[in-house]
This record gives structure tokens, sequence and C-alpha cells, in this order.
């Protein structure tokens, strides 16, 4: 009967042995004594190991959406910092008050209002509790009175619970010593530890859950690593980092974190995403989040689409381009972009418009700018706004986007400044042939030429006005110009003209 005994007795310490094994690479070297839990002490827990055994029991609740723990995933990064800085162990006071507020749904005698996660201030006898401002304030105050139990060293934060001093400081260092003192209850702490902790441990670091938003349609942990190493170094132990960077930088990237959706299959399937998000590929991975799951649409498989877009981010431009146009009078562009719409209306907005290049048979930019002499006075040169105009303002106002094959009207003014008082077209290349030679009609060119070289070289570009009779009409300018032709110019423009000075 003795060596039967002292073989149980032996199997009994195996299966102890066995249990603090298990249970060291989940918490840490924190089983001690007796098999005694200790509040004190630093903890391997992680904040998606709070959140995926949170989770697995009930959805975190939506009061809590205007206070300062508005999601999960905040409500469990505020007891890993409070528990850090007074130095007790995450997984105590976490599992305590998962215990006291039977995870978070107060169905006990403290309201959910309260912000009271650990029954502080509560007794059988009594319907008191104590009312904290906030959630972090309400985790503190718990943390607090766990290390008044545990330990005898100061707090490191000031004050906030009310009833810390009326605790023996040290009394109950281990879990299992709260019992009939935190609680009535004698198996409170156990409780805490096998009803609680020991499901906590269950559970791995990675989630699928970040700022309350759920990704799983679209991220897998495991996947993620496996199908981009280079992750592997900063992220493999900390799941929530890792999906942290998925939906920070991986969307944006266009990285693709689970086996059944592939965000540029998502893009090639609709037309009317293409038209929105254009070449932002995070946005189609977040759109299938929060709408196209929902909606039933279909990320993995192609679904033969043949639609091109024809809008750029939401702006519809099909007054002024046509993809099969832009394609087909457009060849070197369709054979960089491999036809790609996407890229096709990107290449026309950022690159053909400011060429001149011509996207649809509604709109020509020459034409354009040949009938309207307003226009090339107010633009110039700059390509786009012909194009921006049209669409904007031009098609509304009756305008003709084709059909002017010869320049109308000589402009005399451009960026706002009238040189009519100085300058003609007409007489200007008349006696001007170099300018004519190296411009021809273009009356925008011509008149450039004219402010920015033919006014330095004293070019007469009127019958109206010769700068240098000018000049030595008037003493009284030559005194304060000398020799800057394009001041008696600008000169006779502004005043003189008005003051009825004589110009040739």
């Amino acid at each position: 009967m003795i060596k039967k005994r002292n073989k149980l007795i032996a199997a009994s310490l195996m299966i102890a042995v066995l249990m603090v094994t298990a249970l060291v690479p989940l918490f840490g070297s924190q089983v001690k004594a007796e098999d005694k839990y200790p509040i004190m002490g630093p903890s391997n827990v992680t904040l998606g190991q709070l959140m995926n055994y949170y989770n697995s029991v009930t959805r975190y609740p939506s009061e809590y959406a205007f206070s300062d723990a508005p999601t999960l995933d905040s409500f469990c990064q505020i007891y890993l910092e409070e528990c850090a800085a007074e130095g007790v162990r995450v997984e105590v006071a976490f599992c305590q008050a998962m215990n006291e507020t039977n995870y978070l749904r107060f169905t006990g005698r403290v309201p959910l209002w309260a912000y009271n996660f650990a029954g502080i201030g509560a007794t059988d006898s009594t319907q008191d509790y104590n009312v904290f401002p906030s959630v972090r304030e309400g985790v503190r105050a718990q943390v607090q009175h766990l290390k008044a139990y545990a330990s005898t060293a100061p707090l490191n934060q000031a004050c906030v619970d009310p009833r810390f001093h009326y605790v023996s400081r040290g009394c109950a260092p281990y879990l299992q010593d709260l019992s009939g003192r935190w609680a009535s209850s004698p198996t409170y702490g156990n409780d805490i530890y096998y009803n609680f902790m020991k499901k906590l441990g269950d559970f791995n670091g990675f989630c699928t859950m970040y700022n309350g938003v759920e990704y799983n349609m679209v991220y897998d942990p495991e996947y993620y690593l496996e199908r981009y190493p280079d992750l592997a170094a900063a992220f493999a132990n900390d799941g929530y980092q890792l999906i942290a960077h998925y939906v920070n930088n991986g969307m944006n990237e266009g990285r693709q974190a689970i086996e059944f959706f592939n965000p540029e299959v998502y893009k090639g399937n609709y037309v009317d995403l293409r038209n929105e998000y254009g070449l932002n590929i995070g946005d189609y991975i977040r759109h299938y989040v929060f709408a196209g799951n929902a909606e039933g649409r279909q990320g993995w498989i192609p679904n033969g689409s043949t639609d091109k877009a024809w809008k750029f981010y939401g702006i519809d431009l099909s007054g002024i381009y046509n993809y099969d146009y832009y394609t087909a009078n457009n060849p070197d562009v369709y054979a960089a972009f491999n036809g790609d719409d996407v890229w096709m209306i990107q290449h026309f907005v950022s690159n053909g418009m400011s060429e001149g290049r011509r996207a649809s048979e509604n709109f020509d930019y020459n034409s354009y700018k040949n009938e309207y002499p307003d226009l090339r006075s107010a633009f110039g040169t700059d390509k786009s706004q012909y194009y921006i105009h049209y669409l904007t303002n031009g098609m509304a106002e009756g305008r003709h986007g084709t059909g002017c094959n010869e320049l109308v009207g000589r402009i005399t003014a451009i960026g706002g400044r009238d040189y009519s008082a100085v300058y003609d077209f007409n007489y200007y290349v008349a006696n001007n042939p170099d300018v004519y030679a190296a411009y021809g009609d273009d009356d925008i060119m011509v008149l450039i030429h004219f402010i920015w070289c033919g006014m330095n070289e004293g070019r007469q570009a009127s019958p109206e006005f010769n700068v240098f009779s000018y000049a030595g009409r008037y003493p009284e300018l030559f005194n304060i110009f000398w020799f800057d032709l394009p001041a008696y110019y600008n000169h006779y423009i502004d005043y003189g003209k008005n003051e009825g000075r004589i110009g040739a």
C-alpha cells in the first residue's frame, strides 16, 4: 500500500510540474511556491492575445464608443500600459476585470458607466461602489488596488484608488491570496485563475482586428507572414503590430494578405470602383472590408468585365476623354501601360493634357484654343487649362470643342494684363520678320516674345508707341527710368496714354 501511495504522489507531482511548465511560455516565469500565481512581475501577454480571448466570448460594448477606450484594442492597450506602470501582471488585472464585470457586460450591481472594473467599494452588505471619470482612471485604480495588496513598494503614478490606504500593504502577494480579502469568496483567486487566466493562455498573439475594425475577410496573419518574409523579423512575435503594418502600409502597397482576396482582381472586376479610386489600391481593399464583402462582390475570381474607366478619382472626364479613342490615337501610351484603363486615364490627366494629346472625338485642344482668344489670354501656353475649362465651363457655356482650324482674333492681353496700348500682333510680325519666322501665327508666343524679349530690345510693336521717342520726349521719365526700356512701355500702358502723352 505504501508503494502504491508513493506512486500516486509521484504522479501528482509530475502533473503539477507539467502544468507549471505549460504555463511558463505563456505568462513568463511567474508560477511559484505552492502553485500560487504572483500578482506583481513582468508579463509576456500581448495585446493580440487579450483581444482574441475577449472576442472569443462576446463583443466589445458599443456604449464605450465615446469613451477614452472606444475600441477593444484601445481598452486592452490601457491595461498593458497601466499594469506596466506599476509592475502588476496584466493577465491578473485583465482576468480579474473579466470576472468582476462578466466580460464588461456588468451584470452585477456595478453599472457600466461607473468605469469600475474590479468592484472597488462594492461589498456584500451595501450597494456602494466607486465611480471613475474614464476607462483609464478606472483601470488605474484597479491596478493600484492590486499593488496595495501584493506589494509594499510605492506607487509610480498619482494615487486614484480611493481605497488604497485601507489595504494592509503586501498582505496578498499571490492571486490566490485575494480570496476572502478582495472578495468574501474563499475561492475568489482560484476562480480567476482557472476560469479566466487558463483560458487566456489558449490564445496566441495574432489578431485580425485593428482600431475596432475586423479585417478577417482580407487578412490572415499567418498567410501574410509567409507571403512576405520581409515582415517576419519585425513582426513575427507581435501580432498587433503585424496587422497595424497591414492596415497602415500593406493595404496601400497592394499586398495580398489572405488566400481568397486579391486586390488587383477586385480592382479589375469593378469599373465603378476604378472610377472612384483610380490607382489607390488601398481604397479597393478598404471598400471590400466596409462594403464590398456585404454586397457579395468578388475579389478572387476575375469576372471578365470589359468596361473601361471614364472617371479620374470620381471626376467625370467623359467630355474630353474616351478610352478607345485615346488608345487608338496614342499607341505609345497603350504599349507603355499594356492597355490598363486606370493607368491610361492617369496618363491622360498627368501627361496627355499638358502635351496637348487628343483623347476624344468631342474635344480638340488646338481647335478650342484657336476659336477663343479670351482663353488664350487667360491660359497662354498652359495646355491643361484648356481641357479643364472645357470640362468645367465650356460645355455648359455652349462653346465648341472641335471644328476650328484657324486662329480667331489676336490676343493683346495675357495673365490679366492688357498690352494693346503698345502692342498689335499684325504690326509686330510685319516689322519683326524673325519673330514671325519663329512663331508664325501663334499669337500667344508672339505676345510672350514681345513681353520677354521685344520690350527689353526696344522693338516697336505698334504704330502708336516707340520707346525711344517716348523716352526722348519726356526727360523727367528718363531721369527716373534711364535705360530700363520695359519701364517706358509699362509707364505708357499704366499712365502715359491716359495722361494724353504722345507715345511715338
